[in-house]
């Protein structure tokens, strides 16, 4: 007999509650998956399901999973996929040539200012 069997070999029953319960619908956890799949930090996934998850229950859940992010996602930044036209993506190549930078560089220096600075309005809205 071990600790955690029986005199007849039979594992003992569990004492309490399971230590975690999915309860989740397949729709949330999909998108738990993706967003997590996307890089987006656990903050950022509840900020963006807004129905009151908290982090630490999105993070165990993913863990439960057995999800671990990428080597190249546990920084706190990461790649943005985005589609582009070709001729705006040729116009971001001939200014990325002119300042003598990689149009990632641009790209990302580009939108971090304007996430930095609030300047969607003066962006988007123009």
């Amino acid at each position: 007999m071990t600790d955690d069997t029986n005199l007849f070999g039979e594992p003992l029953p569990r004492l309490g509650a399971p230590l975690f319960v999915e309860r989740w619908s397949n729709r949330k956890a999909f998108w738990i998956g993706l967003y997590a799949g996307q890089g987006m930090t656990v903050p950022a996934i509840c900020d963006r399901l807004a129905d009151g998850v908290t982090p630490n229950t999105v993070s165990g859940m993913i863990s439960q999973w057995g999800y671990t992010l990428p080597p190249d996602q546990k920084r706190s930044y990461g790649p943005v996929k985005v589609m582009l036209a070709a001729k705006d993506r040729t116009r971001i190549a001939a200014e990325a040539k002119a300042r003598e930078t990689s149009m990632s560089e641009l790209c990302r220096r580009v939108l971090a200012n304007v996430a930095r600075d609030q300047l969607w309005k003066a962006v988007l809205d123009a």
